[in-house]
């Protein structure tokens, strides 16, 4: 679900300086063919003077640069040296790549314009030959991008640049792109849906035209994919996907390993005529579309679903009202629904505005807006200067929203949240074996790991295995990245997940073994140690703990962690102004993209305090949730705190291992708001955390960052006790004044 915070803000330094600028007329931008006669010149010029650290970043950009340019040799070569991680987010020649390397040879044999369809086809049939078979099902994915939206896009970069006369380097790839991408899809986009086309009707029967009527007179629309080489009746795969016009690549990969492969699109998209409501109806629908589903001539009773984020919740929805045929389902990534978005901690985020627009827009996907990072830093942005409540977010925004508002009805986990999924003794009557993957840098791995702690306190039969090691969210889904945040990650993480999904599918489905990496119910990897470990249940991922405890002998926000508890009772004092808006600072994920390995944590920022404990004097791993017990006095009714982990080397370094975020007035039940008595001693403990497993050095530090939070990505909360949507900055008249007692402890699990 990607959502976004700043909780901690990290300051590093571009690879490359933008105060290098390259003429490029502006009269540039008024002939096409003048355009596109020196867009080629200008694309020589950036590849001259182009350098970055991250080496997919780099060969993603140069390639498409050297395409520009006409250096079809320097464009395979680029290619090349992409890796293939991830269907999404990494480009790679079984994915995205692949439309333009198809290009690039067919211009490379400089075909005459007559011939230059005849020349495309014959390059592409070799290329399509060429590729695994799951390449080949997800080569229609990248082709089904509008060419439109491309024109469109150039358009607006030629505009954006119309009135300078020389560009930036960032700026001159970001043109030089932008006309790369329009110029390949344009020329390619219809004949290579042509030619795929052919291609799967010759291997699948495709229905993509299903309108399944549910009893309430709503309609979900279905996608089924049957391996034409197949007969008889075969178990069946499905996701459950609100991302509608992606799945059929999913549904023939399915097919093609020997399963129905099924795409069922939330109601409201697609083909669906009603309303969407996300979340809402996927409980109820997903019973009924499963019974249909076991009931056709092809199936032979048997379903599993997988899928990741979205995905991973609306199959927990699913089991809310088990149907009999549903045999396993493989929740990745899962988002919980009222527990991490769209509110985290009963924090409501500002990024799932962004992400209503991204599914409600159409009834597919709105790629194009919710690209628009710059567009929507500054919607946030200026919700956040302006001092407005968080209700009046979409009207800053330009476009009042019904399913925002309505979200910001329930800031506690209510009966809206809890009819989505299971609860309670619902979790006691799923009598399925479970497969979930989440990641120790997943931003919803809170979410995923709220489904497992509920179903393992109301089921007495368990049948739950759990993959967790060094991935962030799309990682955890799919092809873990080599190096994520600047952390190398350990060469046994490099897992395949994708294809343990399917293994596992074949273990329960077709009554095939285990996949290996699956040794006991708990799996995961110790990053630093390279190693995986197999235990039994959640709690014996560590063997013993460490508590630390706050210190208020320090300076300049810095403060020393103590092993033991202090003796006398005394506290930090801090001041916080939200009336100052004077900083808008945006960084990644809660954990996600940020950087994971530092050269510097620059500052606390005024909100938050550095605590750093002795160096270690044997290694160990921190391994399983860092929780905290906060005693606090506060002049306020309720406060948003933050604390970040990170391990400090010998060497100066800064690993980061856990963000977390926490609303005061949930913290003992995220059901019930129960609001602080103001300048009154109290504890607060923060449980909802992430799990990490990192080994640590001999003479490692360990850091926590704990403070206040104030930024652009989250609700603002006051602390007047109002509901924190109506707050406004007139409620910040009077700062926040805390007390930060060193009675404070976090506990660290610890394996020896």
């Amino acid at each position: 679900m990607k959502p976004t915070s700043l909780l901690l803000v990290i300051v590093f330094l571009a690879v490359q300086s933008s105060a290098q600028k390259l003429y490029f007329a502006n009269t540039n931008y008024t002939d096409s063919s003048q355009f596109e006669k020196n867009v080629h010149i200008l694309a020589k010029q950036v590849i001259d003077q182009y350098h970055e650290n991250d080496p997919i970043t780099y060969n993603n950009n140069l390639y498409k640069l050297q395409l520009v340019a006409g250096d079809y040799s320097g464009v395979s070569a680029s290619i090349k040296k992409l890796c293939v991680f991830d269907h999404g987010d990494s480009i790679a020649p079984s994915g995205l790549a692949s439309i333009f390397k198809i290009y690039n040879t067919t211009l490379a044999a400089n075909p005459p314009k007559e011939k230059f369809i005849d020349t495309y086809n014959s390059v592409f049939q070799d290329y399509y030959h060429s590729m695994s078979e799951d390449g080949k099902n997800w080569l229609s994915e990248y082709f089904d991008n509008d060419p439109v939206a491309y024109a469109k896009s150039l358009q607006e970069k030629k505009k954006e640049f119309s009135k300078k006369d020389s560009l930036t380097i960032p700026e001159a790839i970001q043109l030089c792109k932008a006309f790369c991408v329009y110029k390949t899809y344009s020329a390619t986009s219809a004949i290579g849906k042509q030619n795929l086309q052919k291609l799967d009707n010759e291997k699948y029967v495709i229905n993509d035209s299903i309108l399944l009527k549910m009893p309430d007179g709503g309609q979900v629309a279905l996608t089924v994919v049957i391996n034409k080489k197949i007969s008889g009746k075969q178990p069946a795969v499905m996701m459950y996907n609100i991302y509608a016009g992606k799945g059929i690549s999913y549904s023939k990969e399915a097919a093609s390993r020997g399963f129905i492969g099924i795409e069922a699109n939330t109601r409201g998209k697609r083909l669906s005529p009603d309303k969407l409501e996300p979340f809402e109806f996927d409980a109820k629908d997903a019973y009924y579309i499963i019974d249909w589903i076991s009931k056709q001539p092809w199936s032979n009773g048997k379903v599993g679903m997988y899928g990741g984020s979205y995905l991973g919740f609306s199959q927990w929805s699913s089991v809310k009202y088990i149907h009999p045929a549903l045999k396993t389902i493989v929740p990745q990534v899962a988002v919980g629904a009222g527990i991490d978005y769209p509110i985290h901690n009963n924090i409501f985020m500002t990024y799932m505005l962004r992400w209503i627009h991204f599914v409600q827009n159409n009834k597919l996907i709105d790629n194009e807006e919710f690209a628009k990072e710059d567009k929507w830093n500054k919607v946030f942005g200026d919700w956040y200067k302006s001092g407005a409540s968080y209700r009046a977010l979409d009207s800053i925004e330009g476009r009042k929203n019904a399913t925002f508002q309505k979200w910001l009805n329930h800031p506690s986990y209510d009966s809206y949240w809890k009819n989505m999924t299971p609860q309670q003794s619902e979790f006691s009557k799923i009598n399925i074996p479970i497969f979930t993957t989440t990641g120790y840098s997943d931003d919803d791995q809170v979410g995923a790991m709220y489904y497992f702690q509920q179903y393992h306190k109301w089921n007495n039969n368990p049948n739950y295995y759990l993959l967790i090691g060094p991935w962030d969210h799309s990682g955890s889904q799919g092809y873990p990245k080599p190096e994520l945040g600047g952390y190398k990650i350990d060469s046994v993480a490099k897992l395949p997940i994708h294809e343990i999904v399917f293994q596992w599918f074949d273990y329960i489905l077709k009554d095939s073994s285990k996949p290996t990496i699956l040794k006991d119910k708990i799996n995961f990897e110790i990053m630093g140690k390279n190693e995986w470990k197999h235990v039994s249940s959640i709690d014996k991922m560590h063997n013993d703990s460490l508590r630390l405890y706050l210190s208020n002998v320090g300076s300049n926000n810095r403060y020393p962690l103590l092993a033991k508890r202090p003796s006398q009772l005394v506290y930090i004092s801090q001041t916080v102004d939200f009336k100052d808006r004077s900083e808008v600072l945006f960084a990644g994920d809660i954990m996600g993209s940020y950087p994971l390995l530092l050269d510097t944590v620059i500052k606390a920022e005024k909100e938050k305090m550095i605590f750093i404990s002795d160096p270690i004097d044997q290694p160990y791993a921190i391994s399983g949730a860092v929780t905290a017990s906060i005693v606090a006095s506060i002049n306020k009714k309720d406060i948003d705190i933050v604390f970040d982990l990170f391990e400090l080397t010998p060497d100066g370094k800064y690993f980061a291992l856990e963000q977390n975020l926490q609303r005061a007035s949930y913290a003992k039940d995220r059901s019930k708001r129960q609001l602080l008595q103001p300048n009154k001693i109290e504890t607060i403990n923060i449980d909802h955390t992430y799990i990490t497993c990192r080994q640590l050095q001999k003479g490692s530090r360990i850091v926590i960052v704990l403070g206040v939070n104030k930024n652009p990505i989250w609700q603002i909360n006051y602390g007047t006790g109002k509901d924190v949507s109506d707050e406004t900055i007139k409620d910040a008249a009077i700062p926040f004044q805390i007390k930060w007692y060193n009675s404070s402890y976090f506990n660290i699990p610890i394996l020896r």
